[in-house]
């Protein structure tokens, strides 16, 4: 038993610098795009809002997608002023109720930029995002946070 824990113990040993370098290694494209605040539901579309950079005045501020697509690993975002789209591969875990209020999960995005005709956005940038989403499916950021793509 004494040295079954001794294996696991050195594998995790070995495990953690190997996790920090494949993050270390996939966060390295930067994130073009920041959006502050994030709504919909669940069960429909979404919608990133007070995104920046803006490109010029006037410029596209929102986005919007299907919820089910994005949730199945891609999808695309609309831009609103533009018709623009973004294209994205994400992977989706649960860290319970994390920083979102009582009664609501949290819910960890990560991915990439993979297409698009948008200008705003560019192939291989990272996408991140912790959203929360309550008892009745609606979505917002955790506090303090914003989505990047």
């Amino acid at each position: 038993m004494r040295r079954l824990l001794l294996t696991l113990t050195a594998a995790t040993t070995l495990a953690v610098p190997a996790a920090v370098l494949v993050s270390t290694s996939a966060a390295s494209a930067a994130s073009t795009v920041t959006c502050k605040k994030l709504t919909g539901t669940i069960s429909s579309s979404f919608t990133v809002t007070s995104c920046s950079p803006k490109v010029k005045k006037g410029a596209d501020k929102s986005a919007s997608g299907a919820s089910s697509a994005l949730a199945s690993g891609s999808g695309t975002l609309t831009w609103k002023k533009s018709g623009q789209t973004t294209v994205v591969s994400l992977s989706v875990t649960s860290a319970g109720q994390g920083g979102c209020r009582s009664g609501s999960s949290e819910y960890d995005v990560s991915g990439s930029v993979t297409g698009g005709t948008s200008t705003y956005t560019h192939s291989g940038d990272t996408v991140s995002a912790r959203a929360c989403v309550s008892a009745s499916g609606s979505l917002s950021l955790v506090k303090k946070t914003t989505m990047n793509l």
